[in-house]
């Protein structure tokens, strides 16, 4: 964002958008450090000529573990009538008592998967690797994720939604 001053572009992205990272945690209890936080985000914000994408996390994942996270303090700042929300992955649902908005997962029974589709034993195929077999596989987090042993590659653990696995029969 510090890069950004006085640039300007058709649309502007800004991912991260929960509590310590943006604003930072090291701005908390420092009121010039969140004053400047403000101001980075401010000049992030007002970069976009056309449009802006807010993006926030659904959670946030630290050393194999995955935690719940809170929407950027500054998102309150924003006017209802200013933000149109995608829909996606989290909904408008409430004031907080400070005034910040309230965001919350969009939990359709049609994203959540309960069972595992690549079972321990199975033979799969990876467009990269080849053929591998699967150790295990868990739900995490709206994906799947399974570990893979292929012959040359060793252990690999990925999310069934990015690896392209093709179960073989």
């Amino acid at each position: 964002l510090h890069a950004a001053k006085g640039l300007e572009f058709p649309n502007v992205f800004i991912v991260g958008l929960s509590d310590g990272t943006l604003p930072h945690i090291r701005s908390f209890d420092d009121p010039e450090g969140m004053q400047e936080e403000r101001r980075l985000f401010y000049v992030g914000i007002t970069r976009a000529k056309d449009r802006l994408y807010l993006v926030l996390p659904l959670n946030r994942s630290s050393f194999g573990y995955s935690e719940p996270v809170d929407e950027s303090r500054f998102l309150g700042d924003i006017p209802d009538d200013l933000i149109k929300d995608s829909g996606r992955s989290r909904k408008r649902s409430r004031i907080t008592r400070s005034g910040a908005l309230r965001w919350e997962r969009d939990d359709s029974p049609a994203t959540i998967r309960a069972e595992p589709q690549y079972q321990a034993g199975a033979t799969v195929l990876h467009p990269v690797w080849g053929e591998g077999l699967v150790l295990n596989s868990r739900i995490q987090d709206d994906d799947e994720i399974v570990d893979v042993f292929f012959a040359g590659e060793g252990l690999k653990r990925l999310a069934a939604s990015l690896a392209r696995l093709e179960i073989k029969t």
